[in-house]
């Protein structure tokens, strides 16, 4: 009898367990089809990080939750028209970067971090550029420790050149080389499930018909 109910136990606890996971997972996939058809939308921006914040609150054994939330927001600070707005927003989503620690993929963690520094850049870029630049790189360049098969290293390395003067040592014909790079590992890697970090391919390509121009 005893053998009878544990084996009961076990099961309803798999069950349970695996119900959670298909709803998580379900939730996810959601909130991410939702967050890339936000389609440059400050508003559509913000619901998609409160999304991705609420599954964060129900699942905390999760990292992807937060990290989604914190790249909503730098897409919506990235997004926004009101350059007194941007740093108040990447304040939250490097609030979030600084709290997802020995995740299993640090090195999407540090480009996120490198994304939210240069995107700070946008607010002044004369005066901004070479601090956020130069902060934005360190973390690229952690992330190439870790993991120099990421793509979304070498996009964000790409933006930085291109929108960089060539009288400081950026410029199309810096950023093309990156681009391709990135494309081409985009090409050839695949995440390692369906709600892994996959963003950037498309930003890419279109950079590298800017640098064709």
């Amino acid at each position: 009898m005893k053998k009878i109910i544990l084996s009961l136990s076990l099961f309803l606890m798999a069950f349970v367990s695996n119900a959670q996971s298909e709803a998580y997972t379900n939730g996810m996939k959601g909130m991410i089809l939702k967050l890339n058809a936000a389609a440059g939308s400050d508003a559509a921006y913000q619901d998609a990080a409160n999304g991705f914040k609420r599954i964060a609150e129900v699942d905390q054994q999760q990292w992807l939750p937060n990290y989604y939330t914190a790249y909503s927001l730098i897409l919506q600070a990235l997004s926004t028209k009101d350059k007194t707005k941007i740093d108040g927003i990447l304040d939250q989503a490097d609030r979030i970067l600084n709290g997802l620690n020995n995740t299993t993929a640090d090195d999407e963690v540090l480009v996120l971090k490198a994304f939210s520094k240069s995107t700070r850049i946008g607010v002044d870029p004369m005066a901004r550029g070479m601090k956020f630049g130069s902060e934005s790189s360190k973390f690229l360049q952690q992330a190439k420790a870790i993991n120099d098969r990421n793509p979304r290293i070498y996009f964000l390395e790409g933006q930085s050149a291109f929108y960089t003067p060539e009288q400081f040592g950026g410029g199309k014909k810096i950023a093309q080389p990156l681009y391709q790079k990135a494309l081409e590992l985009y090409e050839n890697s695949t995440p390692s499930n369906e709600l892994m970090p996959n963003w950037g391919k498309e930003v890419t390509t279109k950079m590298m018909a800017a640098c064709a121009q």
